[in-house]
């Protein structure tokens, strides 16, 4: 075992971007924002924990450099919906890139949000570690690309309201949705559902055929859990933002049951043609 050598290499300026999450209970993120957790403010103290990581990185992980960090920043997004987002980002003017410390940044921040709120929350998860981005050095710029990717499976539209017609493809409309569809020029451009929250329906709710879940787009590949309000996809030459999770009134049967809860309406950013199989990715 050893470190490598990188006492050849010049001097520059490196800088890294990462992000973690926390899938925590939708009750443990009022708790946050109403300031009721007993150990204190926990998006600050782990904003304070993770920049401090930056700094220890090189003790902790024995093959690490130790850098000159120059600039450390740590951000975080509670979402209602039960999701917690760390992203930092990290520069050093050096010889080696700052990713690790960046990494770190993100993972010590998100075990303090776990110390802080496990006593709440038995089960919190921790998840989605990894850089996003990363400049200096031989390897130049890098970005991730997309973060996760899924595919259409059905696409529907209707004139009319009530189940859609099943089709190839669908055109959509820069801020006013799919043409020919009953829901274009609303507030609710676009319909899309993720196959994936199927798994929240209960047995005996399951009283229609998966054919009748067609909004105008639904989808499955991508977790449930990052398909939140003000996320940005692009479905093949389209893209949409995310508005709203379910509706104001939940229904309690049939397909309005799992669409009222868990369906996606969105907004047009960027119209084009979506065919059936094109890949869903989340860009924002």
């Amino acid at each position: 075992m050893k470190m490598i050598n990188v006492s050849e290499k010049q001097e520059t300026h490196r800088k890294a971007r990462a992000i973690a999450r926390l899938i925590v209970e939708k009750e443990t993120i009022k708790l946050i924002k109403e300031g009721r957790v007993e150990k204190g403010d926990p998006v600050e103290a782990s904003k304070l924990v993770g920049l401090s990581g930056t700094k220890f990185t090189a003790q902790i992980l024995p093959f690490c450099h130790p850098i000159r960090v120059t600039s450390a920043k740590l951000e975080t997004k509670l979402y209602d919906e039960g999701v917690i987002e760390i992203y930092s980002e990290v520069e050093c003017i050096d010889r080696t890139g700052a990713e690790m410390e960046a990494l770190m940044a993100c993972g010590m921040a998100a075990l303090n949000f776990y110390d802080m709120l496990k006593r709440y929350d038995r089960w919190i998860k921790v998840t989605d570690l990894r850089l996003l981005e990363k400049e200096g050095g031989k390897s130049g710029h890098v970005k991730l690309d997309y973060e996760f990717k899924g595919k259409v499976i059905y696409l529907g539209k209707s004139e009319k309201r009530g189940l859609k017609d099943k089709v190839e493809s669908i055109r959509l409309i820069e801020n006013f949705g799919v043409e020919g569809d009953v829901h274009a020029g609303t507030e609710r451009q676009v319909s899309l559902f993720p196959l994936e929250a199927l798994a929240k329906v209960p047995k005996e709710k399951f009283t229609f055929p998966l054919d009748q879940l067609t909004e105008n787009i639904t989808i499955l590949g991508i977790p449930e859990y990052v398909l939140l309000p003000g996320k940005r996809l692009r479905i093949g030459e389209a893209e949409v933002e995310i508005l709203e999770i379910g509706k104001e009134e939940f229904l309690e049967e049939g397909k309005p049951y799992a669409v009222s809860r868990w369906g996606r309406f969105c907004r047009v950013i960027k119209g084009g043609i979506v065919s059936l199989y094109d890949d869903v990715l989340i860009i924002a």
